[in-house]
């Protein structure tokens, strides 16, 4: 047993010597292999080298060389310092110069960029408006005067100066006009006598000669005829025909007006509301044609001249009597 034990050990020994050969074998070959592979590259010569690309040379070499000039751009006919910052803001893709007073380049219009930035060649130089890059910067008051930076933009007053400001009368709209009728009808005469009939505010009826005083209210004489004569008429329905016509002097307004036989006159009387939006909504009631009324908080007082249906002429009073300075007021 111990024999067989040791013919497989010898058996085993030797397969691993004849292995050992064989790989040292092998690495012996490689090596010299190896060795013949280790071959240097010959350097170029520098007379090998390829020659320089000219035509980039000289376009180098004229760069270095040209001569640059520094010049100023030229903003509206002014040339703008190389030093000088330049106030760019993007809006809707598109850049605007704020510094460039340019009909095209207005960033916030109708106002104008130097409205909004300030005129710098002012002494002292205006500063910005605050909330410059508000959208609504024109519906902001900067100086808190009770007008906006748009009305002080189209009223041409300063938006950074409280002590300037458009005129009171720019917040003043007329509301409405009422309209109080009062309609007289001329229906007839004979022996100088005429009838004439109040259809509104209440009906009534006189019969008066010319050169004599009348009315319709109780004690209160308003009216005399002055004088009369007959014409040829267009009635509505029946053509051509002769009436009387006869001249009214309005003794509550001195003024003269004309009835004729058959159609109404109306001799309406006329009141404004008003309506004064300067920091707060205040509404100023039954103004009449020719009456004064006062703005509410200024005491300023103002005449209205004349009022039509959807505007009212109005004067500042001066010593008790409208001053010949008349704005006109527009329905709102």
């Amino acid at each position: 047993m111990q024999n067989s034990q040791g013919s497989y050990e010898k058996v085993i020994l030797t397969i691993s010597a004849i292995l050992a050969i064989a790989v040292s074998v092998y690495l012996v070959l490689e090596s010299q292999g190896f060795e013949k592979s280790l071959v240097l590259a010959q350097a170029s010569s520098r007379n090998d080298l390829n020659p320089p690309d000219k035509q980039s040379v000289l376009a180098a070499t004229d760069t270095i060389k040209k001569k640059y000039s520094w010049v100023s751009p030229v903003k509206q006919g002014k040339a703008v310092p190389l030093n000088k910052s330049v106030l760019l803001v993007m809006k809707e893709g598109k850049l605007f110069d704020l510094l460039l007073q340019d009909q095209e380049q207005m960033f916030r219009p109708p106002m104008t960029n130097i409205f909004l930035t300030g005129d710098l060649t002012k002494n002292p130089p205006e500063s910005q408006l605050p909330n410059l890059y508000s959208p609504n910067v024109g519906d902001l008051d900067a100086d808190d005067d009770g007008f906006s930076n748009l009305e002080e933009f189209n009223a041409k007053t300063d938006p950074r100066d409280a002590t300037k400001m458009p005129p009171f009368t720019n917040k003043l709209v007329l509301r409405k006009r009422i309209s109080h009728d009062y309609i007289l009808m001329l229906k007839g005469g004979s022996d100088g006598t005429f009838q004439i009939q109040r259809l509104v505010p209440t009906k009534g009826s006189v019969f008066k000669p010319l050169n004599e005083e009348f009315g319709f209210d109780k004690g209160v004489n308003r009216f005399k005829l002055l004088s009369a004569q007959k014409q040829t008429v267009q009635h509505p329905t029946l053509g051509p025909m002769d009436a009387f016509v006869v001249k009214v002097l309005d003794l509550s307004t001195k003024t003269e007006f004309e009835l004729t036989q058959g159609k109404e006159k109306n001799l309406a009387e006329y009141e404004a509301e008003l309506e004064f939006l300067w920091k707060k909504r205040q509404i100023i009631p039954g103004v009449k044609e020719g009456k004064t009324f006062q703005l509410p908080g200024l005491g300023l007082t103002y005449h209205i001249l004349k009022l039509e249906e959807s505007k009212a002429v109005i004067a500042p009073d001066k010593n008790g009597k409208p001053s010949l300075q008349t704005v006109e007021i527009k329905q709102g």
